[in-house]
């Protein structure tokens, strides 16, 4: 597990979830939009209040992006498949309903990346979307991964079977970024 920090963005607290994050998760996990992309088998798919408190309670391992303005839950943030003796790792972000379409996933995934690969010490960040997972696509680009190819056929969502775009960000592509 990573030594998670609280971070910071212009429009975002990223934090640990704590049991008030329970409804907004809750309201994700019965998002139509959400569920589209969410991978079959996905157990918390229409699950109760009750079970996104205890999800929230036991030390999620991600973050909470919790909006400065009104502090909204806006999204989650995470790492996983951690491979420490590589120093690699997979990101993973939603974004709650209310809150899509306005940069909020860029933001958390910009700056979880960049904390990974210069405080954590990671070599690579990779990140795999569904190429019909538009709105996720943008967010890759738009966080500055870059786009390495297509595992074809390897993603199996309530959509069904589609293709994968698989990014990655190294510490040299933070060579020169603003971000």
């Amino acid at each position: 597990m990573f030594s998670w920090v609280p971070l910071e963005t212009s429009r975002l607290r990223l934090r640990r979830f704590e049991a008030a994050d329970a409804a907004g998760v809750q309201a994700v996990w019965s998002d139509r939009d959400f569920l589209r992309f969410a991978p079959v088998g996905f157990r918390y798919a229409g699950a109760g209040l009750d079970r996104a408190v205890d999800w929230c309670s036991r030390g999620v391992d991600g973050l909470a992006g919790v909006s400065r303005e009104d502090g909204r839950l806006a999204c989650h943030v995470g790492l996983f498949n951690a491979d420490w003796s590589a120093m690699t790792a997979e990101i993973h972000y939603w974004t709650a309903g209310w809150a899509r379409g306005r940069g909020f996933a860029v933001e958390a995934a910009v700056a979880v990346s960049r904390w990974a690969l210069t405080s954590e010490g990671l070599h690579r960040v990779t990140l795999q979307v569904d190429t019909r997972n538009e709105a996720s696509v943008r967010v890759a680009s738009r966080a500055g991964f870059r786009f390495e190819g297509v595992l074809r056929n390897a993603s199996w969502t309530r959509s069904g079977r589609g293709d994968l775009a698989v990014y990655s960000l190294i510490p040299a592509d933070l060579v020169g970024s603003a971000g």
